[in-house]
C-alpha cells in the first residue's frame, strides 16, 4: 500500500521528472490515504463512514447524537443512529459512552436505548394521568405500551409509585398498582358480594362472577383478611379457597357443640365437614377435659366411668371388656387410643390397692405384680391376678392328663421323657411379651393343624409329643368350663398365655412319674450287675458312663449361654475333645461285657481272640482305678482307652449302636464347632434309643449340686497363695454356674471369656427384672470386679514372676486372692 501511494503521489523513483508535475488522486485513493494515517496514527478522533468515502471527527460525531437524541424529544434508539448518521454502530457507542459522562444525571442508557431524565418526567406524568383514569396499572401493559423492558419498568414504578405517581403496589401481585380511590371502591364491592352470600363459596366461582377486576381479586382477599368489616372467614388459599359467611359459620359450630353436648362424643371428620377446620384445636380450647381419640372426641363424662370400672377391675384382680360402655362408631383404633390415656392405665397399676376381699398373698402370671394388666383384642383388659387364677385352678386337668400319659406307657412300654418342639419362650419378661408368645403360638397350631387331620394315623406309628395329650382345645374348653363368662376372644388369649406353662408343668409331672419308674426297674438291674462277675466294674462303668452324659448334656446347656460365637465353638471343642471322648471310651468298656446289660452273651455275637484279651485288661484296670477310691485335685482322672484297643472293642458293639458310635468319633476329632457338639448329642440320643440302654435318671438339679459339691471340694483343697490361677479358675466356674443355673466344662484359659459373658448376662438380666429383683443383685457388680482385679493380678504376676519390684505388691495380692478364695467359698456353699 505504501509503495502504490508513492507511486501515485511522487512516481517512480528512477524517473525525477515525476517529481516535478502535480500529482492527482482518485476517490479511491483519498481514502485509501486517509485510512492508512488512521491507522498509522498520524490522523487521530476521526470515525468513517459507513460507505468509506467520507469521515467525520467524533466531536461532531457526538454533537450528532445530541441533536438527534433532542429532536426526538428525549429518547433515540441506538440502532437507528448508524444509518441516520451514516457512521459505524461501533463508533457511535463510544460516542454514547462520552456523551453519558459529560451529561450525568440527565442522559442515561436502558438497554438500546439513550433517554433524557426529561423525557422520563414526562413518561412519570402520563403514567399517574393513566392511573387516575383507570385505577389500576400492570408493569405488563406499561412494557407493551410503552417499548421498555420490564425490569427497568418495574424498577421505574418502584422509584416512583407512592411519591410522583400517588398509588400502592398490589399485596398478591407485584406487578400491579392500584389507585387508592379505586382499591376503596373495589373492596366495597367485593364486600357488599360477600355479605350476600348465605353459604360456603369457592373464591374460584367469586373470581368468575367479576365482581371486581379479575387482576385485584386475590389482592383484595388478602387484604380482607385483617380487615374487621369481613362477614366471614377465608378457608385456604387462592382459587381452592373457600369463603365462610360468619352466620353459617356460628350456626355450623352451634351444631357441634349440640352434637356433642347430647351424645358426649363426636367425630373428627364430622366436624371437619360443619366448618371447623382444626377439630383437636377447638376441642383443646373449648372442651380441655376431653379425650382426643384417632376418629372421635370423648366427653370426660365416658372416660370417667371406663376408668372407674377399669380400676375396679384392677382391684378386683378380675377382667373387663370396655367395648359396651363406650359409643358403638368408636373404631378400634380409638379404643386403643383411650386405654392408653386412662389415668388408671398411664401410670404403674401396682399403685392400686388390691380389694380386702381378694387374696392378698395371690402373685401375679409370670412373676409380675398381680395388678398389671394387658389387653386383648384391643378392648378386653385382664389381670395378671385373673391369670393366675385360672393357672391355679388348672390343676385337675393336669392330673387327668398324667393319667393320660402313665395309661399310654403302660400300653406302649414308652418310658423316654417327650419334649416339647418349638416351644422356644424367653423368661417372663412383661405381659405384653406373654401375648406375643401366645398368638405367635395360636398362629402355628392353627396352621399345622390342616396337616395334622390328614396324617393322624401315619403319626400314631411314631414318638408322640406333650402337645397330643394336652392340647390347645383342651386348655380353651378348661377355661370355658371354669369361667363361663369369658369372652370367647379372651378364652383365646388366656389359652395361649397358659398353654406354655401348662405343658411345663405336665412335662415336670411326667418326668418325676418316669423318674420314680425308672429307678424301680434300676434296682433289679443293679442287684443282676453286682452278683456277675467282675459286678464292681460293670456298675461303676454303667454310673460313669450315665454320670458323664448327663454332665455333657448340662455343660452343653452351660455353653449355650455364651452369645459370641467364636466362644462357643471354642468351648465345645473343648467339650468334643474331653467329656465326649471319656464317654465313648466308656460305652465302649460298657458293651464289651453284655452281662453288664443284664443278659448272658448272645451266642450269634463273634469276636476275635485280641478283643477278648482287651477288653479283659481295660475292665481289669478300670477295676483297679475305681477300687482306688481316690480322688485327685480337679476331680477324678478320665479313663482313656488307646486307639488300638478301641477298634478291637468295636466289635462288642450292637449292630445298631455301630452308625451312631462312629459319628459321635468323627465329630469329637472335627472342627469342634458348636453345631458339632449338637449332632453329637442328637447321635447319643440316637445310640441310647437303638440299644435300649436306660439313661441318667438323675435330676438336672441333683447333678448341679454334685457339681457344685465337687468344685468346693476342689476350691478348699488348694492355698490362695500358692495356686492363685487354679483358685480363679475354679471360682470362675462357680461363679457362672450360680449366676446362670449351668455348669460348665471349660479349662483355664477360658477364664477371662467366661467373666466376659457373665457381666453381658448381668446387664441384659438388669434391662428385664424389676427394681426390687435388681436391688437383689447389686452385689453382682462387685464380685465381677473382684474377679476381674483377680485376673489383672494373675496376669501380672505371671509377667513379673523374675522381677524384685513386686515385692511391695506381693501383700496387696495375697490379699485379694483370699477375697476371692472367700468369695467361692460363700457362692457355692449358697442353698
Amino acid at each position: 500500500m505504501a509503495s502504490t501511494l508513492w507511486k501515485t503521489l511522487f512516481g517512480t523513483a528512477n524517473n525525477p521528472e515525476d517529481l516535478k508535475s502535480p500529482a492527482s488522486l482518485s476517490d479511491e485513493a483519498c481514502g485509501d490515504l486517509v485510512h492508512s494515517l488512521v491507522r498509522l496514527g498520524c490522523l487521530v478522533n476521526l470515525a468513517a463512514s459507513l460507505d468509506g468515502k467520507s469521515f467525520i471527527t467524533h466531536e461532531q460525531l457526538r454533537k450528532e447524537i445530541a441533536f438527534q437524541l433532542e429532536k426526538r424529544n428525549g429518547r433515540v434508539s441506538l440502532l437507528d443512529l448508524p444509518k441516520t448518521l451514516n457512521a459505524n454502530l461501533s463508533d457511535i457507542q463510544g460516542r454514547v459512552l462520552e456523551l453519558i459522562r459529560s451529561h450525568a444525571g440527565t442522559i442515561l442508557q436502558v438497554q438500546d436505548e439513550l433517554l433524557k431524565v426529561e423525557y422520563l418526567e414526562k413518561l412519570a406524568l402520563q403514567l399517574k394521568d393513566e392511573l387516575n383514569e383507570r385505577g389500576y396499572l400492570t408493569v405488563a401493559d406499561m412494557c407493551r405500551k410503552h417499548k421498555l423492558g420490564i425490569d427497568f419498568m418495574r424498577q421505574f414504578l418502584r422509584d416512583r409509585v407512592g411519591t410522583d405517581i400517588p398509588g400502592q403496589w398490589d399485596s398478591v401481585d407485584r406487578g400491579l398498582v392500584i389507585a387508592p380511590w379505586f382499591l376503596e371502591q373495589e373492596m366495597s364491592k367485593l364486600l357488599k358480594s360477600l355479605e350476600q352470600l348465605q353459604e360456603p363459596t369457592s373464591l374460584q366461582i367469586l373470581r368468575l362472577k367479576h365482581v371486581v377486576q379479575d387482576q385485584l381479586f386475590s389482592g383484595l382477599c388478602d387484604m380482607l383478611l385483617k380487615d374487621p368489616r369481613l362477614p366471614g372467614v377465608f378457608k385456604g388459599t387462592g382459587d381452592q379457597g373457600t369463603f365462610v359467611p360468619r352466620p353459617y359459620k356460628q350456626q355450623q359450630t352451634e351444631w357441634v357443640e349440640t352434637f356433642f353436648r347430647n351424645n358426649k362424643f363426636i367425630e373428627l371428620d364430622a366436624m371437619k365437614k360443619h366448618g371447623v377446620s382444626d377439630p383437636k384445636a377447638y376441642i383443646s380450647a373449648n372442651h380441655p377435659t376431653s379425650f382426643l381419640l384417632e376418629t372421635h372426641i370423648v366427653s370426660e363424662s365416658i372416660w370417667s366411668v371406663v376408668d372407674a370400672s377399669v380400676e375396679d377391675t384392677i382391684s378386683n384382680l378380675s377382667w373387663i371388656d370396655i367395648k359396651p360402655l363406650l359409643p358403638s362408631p368408636l373404631t378400634k383404633d380409638d379404643l386403643a387410643s383411650l386405654l392408653r390415656q386412662l389415668p388408671s392405665l398411664a401410670e404403674p397399676t401396682s399403685r392400686i390397692p388390691i380389694a380386702p376381699d381378694q387374696d392378698h398373698s395371690l402373685t401375679g402370671f409370670g412373676g409380675s405384680p398381680p395388678q398389671a394388666t394387658i389387653v386383648v383384642q384391643d378392648s378386653i383388659v385382664v389381670t395378671s391376678g385373673q391369670l393366675q387364677k385360672c393357672l391355679l385352678r388348672m390343676a385337675p386337668l393336669l392330673d387327668s392328663k398324667v393319667k393320660a400319659l402313665i395309661s399310654w406307657r403302660l400300653s406302649f412300654g414308652d418310658n423316654e421323657l417327650m419334649e416339647m418342639p418349638d416351644q422356644t419362650f424367653e423368661p417372663h419378661s412383661s405381659l405384653k411379651v406373654l401375648v406375643d408368645q401366645a398368638t405367635a403360638t395360636l398362629e402355628r397350631k392353627s396352621s399345622r393343624s390342616t396337616k395334622a387331620q390328614g396324617g393322624k394315623e401315619a403319626g400314631m406309628k411314631k414318638k408322640k409329643q406333650l402337645q397330643d395329650f394336652l392340647t390347645m382345645q383342651d386348655v380353651k374348653d378348661e377355661i370355658n368350663k371354669l369361667e363361663p363368662d369369658f369372652d370367647p376372644a379372651l378364652v383365646n388369649a388366656v389359652a395361649g398365655i397358659l398353654y406354655r406353662d401348662l405343658l411345663q408343668n405336665l412335662k415336670d409331672r411326667n418326668r418325676s412319674a418316669v423318674l420314680n419308674q425308672a429307678s424301680e426297674d434300676e434296682e433289679p438291674e443293679m442287684e443282676a450287675v453286682e452278683k456277675s462277675d467282675g459286678g464292681v466294674a460293670a456298675a461303676s462303668v454303667l454310673t460313669s458312663v450315665r454320670t458323664l452324659s448327663k454332665r455333657i448334656d448340662l455343660s452343653c446347656r452351660g455353653v449355650e449361654v455364651f452369645e459370641d460365637v467364636v466362644v462357643k465353638n471354642s468351648l465345645s471343642k473343648h467339650l468334643l475333645q474331653s467329656l465326649c471322648v471319656e464317654l465313648l471310651d466308656l460305652v465302649l468298656l460298657h458293651f464289651a461285657d453284655p452281662a453288664h446289660l443284664g443278659s448272658p452273651p448272645s451266642p450269634s455275637l463273634k469276636v476275635s481272640e485280641g478283643a477278648q484279651v482287651a477288653k479283659g485288661r481295660l475292665l481289669e484296670s478300670y477295676k483297679k482305678q475305681f477300687s482306688r477310691g481316690e480322688t485327685p485335685l480337679g476331680g477324678p482322672q478320665p479313663f482313656r482307652i488307646s486307639t488300638d484297643d478301641a477298634v478291637m472293642l468295636m466289635e462288642y458293639l450292637p449292630q445298631d449302636a455301630v452308625d451312631p458310635f462312629n459319628r459321635m468319633r468323627k465329630l469329637t476329632a472335627g472342627s469342634g464347632k458348636h453345631k458339632s457338639l449338637v449332632e453329637y448329642m442328637d447321635h447319643w440320643a440316637l445310640l441310647v434309643k437303638n440299644t435300649k440302654f436306660t439313661p441318667s435318671t438323675s435330676d438336672d438339679s441333683q447333678v448341679l449340686a454334685d457339681h457344685m459339691e465337687e468344685l468346693d471340694h476342689n476350691l478348699k483343697g488348694i492355698k490362695p497363695q500358692s495356686e492363685p490361677a487354679l483358685m480363679l479358675h475354679i471360682v470362675t466356674l462357680i461363679t457362672f454356674q450360680r449366676w446362670t443355673g449351668r455348669m460348665l466344662h471349660a479349662s483355664g484359659k477360658y477364664v477371662p471369656r467366661i467373666l466376659r459373658q457373665l457381666r453381658i448376662s448381668f446387664e441384659q438380666r438388669q434391662q428385664q427384672l424389676s427394681a426390687i429383683q435388681s436391688a437383689r443383685d447389686d452385689a453382682a457388680p462387685e464380685q465381677l470386679d473382684l474377679l476381674d482385679k483377680m485376673l489383672s493380678s494373675v496376669l501380672s504376676n505371671a509377667k513379673q514372676q523374675s522381677s524384685e519390684e513386686a515385692t511391695q505388691d506381693e501383700q496387696n495380692s495375697q490379699s485379694l486372692w483370699q477375697s476371692v478364695f472367700n468369695l467361692g467359698v460363700k457362692l457355692s456353699s449358697q442353698s
